[in-house]
């Protein structure tokens, strides 16, 4: 028999300074089951992770310090909503790190008589993390920040922004992909001159570069590195990534996520964040309100940042935060939008958009009915929380901002006696013409609207990934054929009960589905109905005659690409030619602007011959629709090199001159099933390295295979097997050899059972 010890790290409560791991009591007769799975068959959807069956803990003085209190819910005592580190030993060797849940507290004569919990593995704690933010509260990433000029748009569009962070490169950081937001662009080398207005979205080149046709800068969205988002989820979050493994392959090295937050033209204005300008007070507490060491807090008048901290003791406190935006003289009818948001993270707590004239927005905070938690704030940064005002428009705005601040604070004393303090000031601007600064981008407002969870989910689901924490509390990331073959092999022949072992099938499913939610952009609609199924999905059906669908659905769109034609007239004839030059354009199917799931795309750095070289100009579209105007320092550019969209890693095509389909697809492909490559026109005879080809295919393809079975063996493993065993490991029972799908452990005895997969012949 092992001895089990049980740890739990005690939740931060009112510091910020880690506590030690305490060792807790354990019911003396009280079995701990410990089942390890990292991906389940039967559900092969979903990353698993090590739980346990919820055992019991005895009321002792040790453990009743640790969860003190939670069965009284008018004490501020344990949060069984945080989960809380634990750690377990055998035999005091180190055998899992993970979490432990509270899940019920058994009370007799009103007192607590036991604790029921439930052990989860690390992996688990990726979740808890991350909870709820978005791709936006990843400040990191405005590091990639940049001014809207013509230039930039167009460096960007051809070569690319580079920059340089804590000393590290990241080139391309910022790139323009040829992918259209409103209207698609044509190519037509008859056009000379200046255009007539139906050509005015022409990308030839005819000898000069012309100054109002071809590529804006108004036309282009920028993209972002998807590997530079997974770094912004690691340099956020108490999280570290392994590096070397998938995350940092050649799967994502030309990898980007398109920056197409809002319809149509993106929105760069300019932005006022409320640290730009020194403010005055007036009101009854104004002394205390600005003070920086007073014990509630301060709004600090050189910077406009007010920090709220959470009151000591308390009955009752409330705060409410307003911000008022009063335009300009001259400036009453711009539209504008405003919001209060946190400075750590970007996180917005209240917003109001398309907004003139004279406007507030305003938060309470410890406001049961509709403000935010005191304690979620006070958890989230125990020394205080940090907002601050923000205002952005389209156009130049000059305006006058103020904050009113009113809190009330009613403390209770131990004698029962209570006091009430209330503060009020209103900090105002001590310009009265503030304005937002022409055209920074910041990238954070421009990426898409996902949760941080959902797009790490999205990977997983699309490269068929598994994870799980390391010894050194790194985050491993791999392919599940990666893991599978990266473990070791154990015999337990010896150890396992040979007179009686079940035998099932593997699956229980007719077909498995790998889909793009539906398209809303207008190539990818027109396929679908044309061909009566969904672009890039994929169906893979079996023999088996009974049993369920198995739909995987990943959060992204995906987008069809198409090469632009060259329509021209020659000799009274006319002639449509593909060019070398390929394009994405985000309308639907009634020609309007449209926003999609977030889009995960290649881009392949495209050098176009001289015939199909793109016209781009320093110039602005009218609104309505006619002939852009030449106007003095309007001028163009011709573009030979280009950031193109695909779903396919790299080009498809061959050299100069006769740019012929590659005898071989591109390595990698975005399509879950065999596509035509929009580039080349082939499918490569179906070999054309789809995700399914590249990430699923060994697996599924075994696990529909009708030699493929699922055993069940019992063993009573040994602790120097039970401390080496993983679940990427073979296991050896007879002359076999099999992968582990899932294993449960009585930790005292050693008694374990196997769920295991054979490997067909």
């Amino acid at each position: 028999m092992q001895k089990i010890i049980l740890y739990i790290q005690p939740q931060l409560r009112n510091t910020t300074t880690e506590q030690d791991f305490v060792r807790v009591d354990l019911m003396e007769e009280g079995i701990i089951e410990l089942t390890q799975v990292i991906q389940d068959i039967k559900d092969i959807e979903k990353v698993f992770t090590d739980y346990s069956r919820t055992f019991n803990l005895p009321a002792s003085k040790t453990n009743n310090k640790i969860f003190k209190h939670w069965y009284n819910p008018d004490i501020d005592g344990f949060d069984n909503q945080i989960i809380s580190n634990a750690r377990i030993e055998l035999n005091h060797l180190e055998f899992r790190f993970g979490k432990i849940k509270l899940e019920q507290v058994v009370m007799k004569n009103q007192v607590a008589s036991m604790y029921k919990v439930t052990f989860f593995g690390n992996t688990i704690s990726i979740k808890d993390m991350l909870k709820d933010d978005k791709l936006n509260n990843l400040t990191w990433l405005d590091n990639f920040n940049y001014i809207n000029t013509h230039t930039n748009v167009k460096d960007g569009f051809s070569s690319g922004l580079d920059y340089t962070i804590g000393g590290v490169a990241y080139n391309k950081g910022i790139i323009f992909p040829l992918i259209a937001h409103s209207n698609p662009w044509t190519y037509s080398q008859n056009n000379t001159g200046h255009p007539n207005p139906s050509t005015q979205y022409n990308l030839a080149v005819t000898g000069v570069a012309i100054a109002n046709r071809g590529v804006f800068p108004e036309d282009l969205k920028p993209a972002i590195p998807v590997k530079n988002i997974i770094k912004a989820i690691d340099e956020q979050y108490d999280l570290t990534i392994k590096s070397g493994e998938f995350f940092d392959s050649d799967v994502f090295d030309n990898m980007y996520m398109w920056l197409n937050r809002d319809k149509g033209k993106m929105k760069v204005g300019g932005t006022w964040v409320g640290d730009t300008d020194a403010y005055t007070c007036s009101g009854t507490t104004c002394t205390d309100l600005s003070d920086s060491t007073y014990y509630l807090g301060f709004f600090d008048i050189t910077t406009g940042i007010y920090l709220w901290k959470k009151a000591p003791l308390y009955d009752t406190d409330t705060t409410t935060i307003r911000l008022t935006i009063t335009p300009a003289s001259g400036y009453e009818n711009i539209v504008y939008n405003t919001e209060i948001f946190r400075e750590i993270d970007n996180k917005t707590f209240v917003k109001k958009t398309s907004l003139t004239g004279t406007n507030n927005v305003f938060m309470r905070i410890g406001d049961g009915l509709n403000g935010y938690s005191i304690d979620e704030l006070h958890n989230y940064q125990p020394n205080g929380t940090s907002f601050l005002g923000k205002v952005t428009s389209e156009f130049g705005f000059n305006f006058e901002a103020k904050f009113e601040i009113n809190r009330t604070v009613n403390t209770v004393f131990s004698d029962g006696s209570t006091a009430t303090r209330t503060l009020n000031g209103v900090f105002t601007s001590n310009s009265s013409s503030l304005s937002v600064t022409g055209g920074l981008v910041y990238i954070s407002h421009q990426i898409p609207e996902m949760k941080v969870i959902d797009f790490l989910k999205g990977l997983f689901k699309m490269f068929n990934l598994t994870a799980f924490i390391d010894n050194q509390n790194q985050l491993v990331v791999k392919t599940l054929d990666s893991y599978y073959s990266s473990g070791n092999t154990h015999d337990i022949t010896e150890f396992v009960k040979t007179d009686e072992n079940i035998i099932l099938p593997s699956i229980q499913y007719k077909n498995i589905n790998l889909k793009y939610p539906e398209p809303k952009t207008i190539l990818a609609q027109r396929f679908e109905k044309n061909n009566n199924t969904q672009y890039g999905c994929l169906e893979y059906e079996s023999d088996i005659k009974e049993g369920g669908e198995y739909n995987i659905t990943v959060p992204f769109s995906h987008m069809l690409y198409e090469r632009v034609s060259n329509n021209y007239i020659s000799g009274g004839v006319s002639f449509s030619e593909l060019t070398l030059i390929q394009t994405g354009v985000s309308i639907d199917e009634d020609l309007n602007p449209v926003v999609d799931k977030p889009l995960i795309f290649y881009v392949i750095d495209n050098k176009v011959n001289n015939a199909t070289r793109i016209n781009f100009a320093f110039n602005e579209r009218p609104e309505d629709g006619s002939l852009p105007t030449i106007d003095a320092g309007d001028s163009a550019h011709i573009v030979s090199n280009y950031f193109m969209p695909s779903n396919a890693s790299s080009s498809a095509l061959g050299g100069a001159p006769q740019y012929l389909p590659n005898a071989t697809a591109p390595t990698y492909n975005l399509n879950f099933g065999s596509e035509i490559n929009s580039e080349s026109l082939t499918d490569y005879g179906g070999n054309n390295n789809s995700l399914f080809q590249k990430f699923y295919q060994n697996y599924i393809t075994r696990l529909f295979n009708k030699k493929t079975r699922l055993f069940q063996f019992s063993a009573i493993l040994p602790l120097k097997v039970l401390l080496n065993v993983t679940l990427d490991d073979l296991i050896v029972v007879g002359t076999r050899a099999y992968t582990i799908n899932k294993m449960t452990t009585k930790l005292q005895s050693g008694e374990t059972s196997f769920e295991l997969l054979n490997e067909p012949s």
